[in-house]
């Protein structure tokens, strides 16, 4: 491989097979799935010491946003003020983690 990644169109024409119990298949099906990719690229990418990271779900971050909605108008309440400061900071974390950007 040429290290050069992206658009380009590799020729992947060689194959190793390997076996693997039931147990790890349904493992890295799940992890492909996460990942976004398919079998054949989580793997060929474990193999090569590539990075893979999972995909963000935009659905849980659009909760992750309602919520803090919710908690700013906990915030009005005399009684759930601190409670509500504190649910927003871990919910801002969550999202900066999740998106890997400020919130």
């Amino acid at each position: 491989m040429s290290g050069r990644r992206g658009s380009e169109n590799r020729r992947l024409t060689e194959q190793v097979g390997i076996r693997l119990t039931p147990e790890e298949k349904t493992r890295l099906d799940a992890e492909a799935r996460a990942a976004g990719l398919t079998l054949a690229a989580l793997t060929r990418r474990r193999l090569l010491g590539l990075h893979i990271s999972a995909r963000v779900d935009d659905e849980l971050i659009r909760e992750l946003r309602r919520l803090g909605g919710l908690a700013k108008l906990a915030m009005l309440k005399p009684g759930l003020r601190e409670e509500a400061r504190v649910a927003l900071r871990a919910i801002r974390h969550a999202i900066e983690a999740l998106s890997g950007s400020p919130a």
